[in-house]
């Protein structure tokens, strides 16, 4: 999987073998914000994807492309507990009780398998 910035949408169509997501077989599982496929290499974008400014010899953004290879990081619940949402709506009987509570707990750790499997592609826009 690579993820990356959706400002490189128009690039990655225009690379040599690439296949829409509109193009993938019906049995695919395929995510919302996956764009396609080069390959074995399915890109995911985003409209917050890493960008470092004007960081190029001539002052260009570079995208970075994240790419994961299988089994590479794991989440890892923890105590056998899953995320949990929590929310509290608000009381209306009162004038000093209109506040409403959001809350999110989990016992999870991100773990990082293997880091020979996980690379940044830097780029500009062509």
């Amino acid at each position: 999987m690579a993820f990356c910035h959706t400002n490189l949408t128009a690039n990655l169509n225009n690379v040599q073998g690439f296949i829409h997501k509109n193009q993938y077989p019906a049995q695919m599982n395929i995510g919302r914000s996956e764009w396609g496929s080069v390959q074995n290499l399915r890109f995911w974008v985003s409209s917050i994807g890493s960008i470092t400014n004007a960081a190029s010899i001539r002052n260009a953004d570079v995208y970075n492309i994240f790419v994961t290879g299988m089994e590479s990081y794991a989440y890892i619940e923890q105590d056998h507990m899953s995320a949990t949402f929590i929310y509290r709506p608000a009381i209306y009987d009162g004038p000093l009780a209109l506040n409403a509570s959001v809350g999110y707990k989990f016992g999870a750790c991100p773990r990082l398998l293997n880091d020979l499997w996980l690379f940044n592609l830097r780029c500009t826009l062509a």
